[in-house]
């Protein structure tokens, strides 16, 4: 970096909670039940994605080069971004409010 001065960056404060504390027994049981909701919801979505891939295919519609080269237009990826923050939200929701 030629004539640029640096910016200090601060390092973030250190949580409460780390993974180097144990969690009570409520938290490790909402814990499971988000984890398995989550296993539930990718192997639904799996399925599905495998059952479409599979039907384009035999259609002649689509390869899987296509779907590798795939671009999203700024609309859809808004969508996608705004869809994937709400399942985070819901999976934080479900580990109950924040100390």
């Amino acid at each position: 970096m030629s004539g640029a001065s640096a910016i200090p960056v601060q390092a973030p404060a250190r949580l409460t909670a780390g993974p180097d504390q144990p969690l009570d027994p409520a938290s490790v049981a909402q814990l499971v039940a988000v984890s398995l909701r989550l296993a539930m919801e990718v192997n639904v979505l799996r399925d599905r994605l495998r059952t479409h891939e599979a039907l384009l295919a035999r259609q002649g519609l689509l390869s899987p080069e296509a779907v590798d080269q795939y671009e999203a237009t700024p609309a859809e990826l808004a969508l996608r971004n705004a869809q994937a923050r709400e399942l985070v939200e819901s999976l934080a929701a479900d580990l109950g409010p924040r100390p």
